[in-house]
């Protein structure tokens, strides 16, 4: 779907794939507090067509991050039930370290995120990945949810050749930050 339906999100690429569209077209028309819509406000009977991939984290601190809802189509490739649990476990330290940045940074600026993710399923199977994730508000109106799609491609990369019990992210090739009219993160740079 082209993006110039998408208005009062900005820094999206030309074309999202369907699943990432229709949800950022339903945030779009939620209610917002502040910009931001709050969570208790999302629907599932509207959701029907991508509720089984789509994924709610929590920030706990600046630190943790809980799965607070995940879908049945997430669980199915995870492997096993992720609500409840860390949601950086499945990330080695490098992927762990830029997961906590880039929620932080969703959730302090206040920003969407668009990119492609390649995942290792429970089956072993590289999967690239679309994700789409926007903020919500908590009942105290905080800052403290990610809510996005997870679209696994319908072509796996074929099979892994290490055996795995659950899913793995394994790198993160494309990757934007949304505006949703707060603008873009900013970071510092570090010196090279």
């Amino acid at each position: 779907m082209a993006v110039e339906s998408l208005v009062g999100l900005g820094n999206l690429p030309a074309k999202l794939g369907p699943l990432a569209a229709e949800y950022a077209a339903y945030w779009l028309s939620l209610p917002k507090i502040d910009g931001v819509p709050m969570k208790r406000d999302l629907n599932p009977g509207v959701m029907r067509k991508f509720v089984a991939k789509f994924v709610i984290v929590e920030r706990l601190d600046r630190r943790r991050f809980t799965w607070r809802l995940v879908g049945s189509a997430i669980r199915e490739l995870a492997g096993i039930e992720l609500t409840g649990s860390d949601a950086l476990e499945q990330r080695d330290d490098v992927q762990r370290e830029k997961g906590v940045v880039a929620y932080n940074a969703q959730l302090d600026t206040p920003c969407g995120s668009w990119g492609v993710v390649v995942l290792r399923s429970a089956m072993g199977s590289l999967v690239p990945t679309e994700v789409m994730v926007l903020p919500l508000r908590a009942d105290d109106g905080s800052l403290r949810f990610l809510a996005n799609t997870v679209d696994p491609s319908l072509r796996a990369m074929g099979p892994g050749n290490v055996p795995t019990t659950e899913m793995k992210l394994l790198s993160w090739p494309e990757h934007r930050f949304v505006d949703i009219g707060f603008g873009l993160p900013k970071f510092e740079r570090k010196p090279r």
